[in-house]
Formats: structure tokens, sequence, C-alpha cells
């Protein structure tokens, strides 16, 4: 009998041994909106492990480099010293129109109101932008609006500018919507005069204001369907962000382009931002890719560019 009750005494202490040891294993936890098969939204991306391939894409730049690319409906941030504030050139004119649709909102300007220009106002750009300008004409808000972001026309987005109160007005209303590292220091044309004190930004700052566009945390429904619309008619970044997507993914973007190099005739900047949306309902990315003096060709600037969305796309549209 005492034989029998040591034995059933120690097979009850190594049952209680085992479910304390089991219990003090590691427990996967994943909420339900991201782990479910049933859930549009894949589970975040590992935000780490995509740095680091991003990182690995742009060792051959030979210059300078802000990425970053966030899931807007997950908020999983992955960069690549996405803090350095860079060149922005034409991307300035994503925070500008931002800020012509604010006072638009506030009542000050009216997306219809005819704006008169002069050819003496001309601000040299691509050959198809400047003869639009060759004589005078009246454009209404909407549409400098349009020809400064679709085909990021310089001396429209120059009119915007002063109608809005000049650089310093962008920087102070970034600022009111809680956007720092975006910084309009100088117009189009004193920086086409001078080649000094660029308009800069961080990718940080414009992926964080691409995910309050998108979120409606910026703008009324109507002016946010309008700026991202006109972003979705781009013409001047096909081979950057949406070089290396599938075909019929829905990009809208804003592109930036320096001057050529004198060090190696490439351009000193090449810069693309925007919003990118993942099939299957899975949500919606938004990247900023900004480039500085770096020594690879013009195309190869473009494609790596590319390559860098198609990462993100990928990582985040793959079934889990």
């Amino acid at each position: 009998m005492k034989s029998l009750l040591i034995v059933s005494l120690l097979s009850g202490l190594s049952a209680l041994i085992i479910a304390c040891h089991k219990s003090s294993e590691p427990v996967s936890v994943v909420s339900n909106s991201a782990a479910s098969t049933n859930s549009p939204i894949p589970p975040a991306a590992d935000a780490a492990l995509l740095s680091e391939t991003l990182k690995k894409l742009c060792d051959p730049v030979g210059g300078k480099v802000s990425v970053a690319v966030v899931h807007v409906e997950t908020g999983k941030l992955a960069t690549v010293d996405a803090s350095n504030e860079l060149p922005l050139f034409s991307v300035f004119k994503l925070p500008l129109a931002i800020t012509v649709l604010k006072r638009v909102e506030e009542g000050s300007l009216k997306l219809d109101q005819n704006v008169h220009i002069g050819p003496d106002e001309l601000i040299v750009g691509t050959r198809a932008n400047s003869q639009r300008w060759r004589n005078p004409v009246d454009f209404t808000i909407k549409q400098l609006l349009e020809f400064s972001i679709i085909e990021s026309d310089n001396t429209s987005s120059e009119k915007l500018l002063q109608l809005v109160g000049g650089p310093q007005a962008v920087t102070k209303g970034m600022l009111s919507l809680d956007l720092q590292q975006i910084n309009i220091r100088t117009t189009i044309k004193d920086y086409v005069a001078t080649r000094s004190n660029p308009n800069t930004g961080s990718a940080a700052a414009l992926v964080k204001l691409l995910s309050k566009l998108q979120n409606g945390e910026l703008l009324q429904p109507a002016q946010t369907d309008l700026v991202i619309g006109m972003m979705e008619r781009a013409k001047t970044g096909l081979h950057r962000l949406r070089g290396n997507l599938p075909q019929g993914t829905k990009v809208g973007d804003k592109t930036g382009s320096g001057d050529p190099n004198p060090k190696t005739n490439f351009a000193i900047s090449t810069n693309d931002v925007g919003l990118i949306t993942l099939p299957n309902g899975r949500g919606h990315l938004a990247m900023a890719v900004l480039l500085h003096e770096s020594t690879l060709s013009d195309e190869a600037q473009e494609k790596l560019i590319a390559d860098l969305a198609r990462t993100a796309f990928d990582a985040y549209s793959k079934v889990r």
C-alpha cells in the first residue's frame, strides 16, 4: 500500500512538472485581423527583414538615399536612412497641391477661379509644358493643379506657390498638419536662377503625408479624391514606382528629377513618392524613394526605384 501511494504521488508530481514546462513555452499570438484567412489585409510583413532587403538593393547607389514604405492599414514601416532630408525637386508639388486644396476648403481660393498667366511668367520645363505659356492665358486653379501634378509643369506650380503665399506658407502648412521634415524654402524661379537652397524632405515625412492623405486626415473627401486622382493620372514616373509592378496595379505618384550632376552627367536627384494599391483588397502602400548624387545612370536609378517598389509590393501581396 505504501509503495502504491509513493508511485501515485510521483506520477502526480511528474504530471505537474510537465504541465508547468508546457505553460512556460512561448505561445505564438497573432491578432485575428491579421491572421485570419478570411481577412483581406495580410499579416504585416517583417519590417526589419524588408528594411534589410531594401537596404541591400540600395547598396550600389553610390550616393545618398532616403527610403520608406508603410502599409497604410497596419502602420508597419520599413526604412533605409528614412530621416535623411534630401532635395525634393518636383516632389514638392505634392505638398504644394495639398496646401492649395486646404485654402480651397478654407474658402480663400476656389477651384473654378480663373488665374491669368502671361508669357513673362514662364518657368522653363519640358518643351510641351513651355509651349503652353507662349501667349497670355487664363486657367482655373483646378487646371493649374492638373498641370502641376499630372505633367509636373513648372509655370503652373510657380503660380500656385504665389497664390498660397510663397514657399514658407507651404512649410507652415505642413507643420500645421504635423508633418515635419518637409521644408519648402525657395520658389522654382529662384532655384532655377541660383541652383541653391533646394526644397528638401525626408522619406519618413513623405510616407506620413501619403498615409494621412490616403486615410482622409489631410483633406475633405472631395479634395482627397481630387489630388489622388491627379496622382493616378501622372505621366512622369512610368519607369519609377510603377515600372516593375504587375500590369493593372493602381499607383498614384509624384516624381522629382534633378539636373545633371557635373561629376557624372547623371541626374543629381531621382525621386518618386506615391500610393500603391495592393491586390485582393490587401490595402495600400505609401512609399517614398529619394536618391541624391548617385553614381548610377539615370536608367539605373529609375530601375532601382522600380525594384524597391516591387520588393515592397511582393512582401505584402503574397498569400500567407
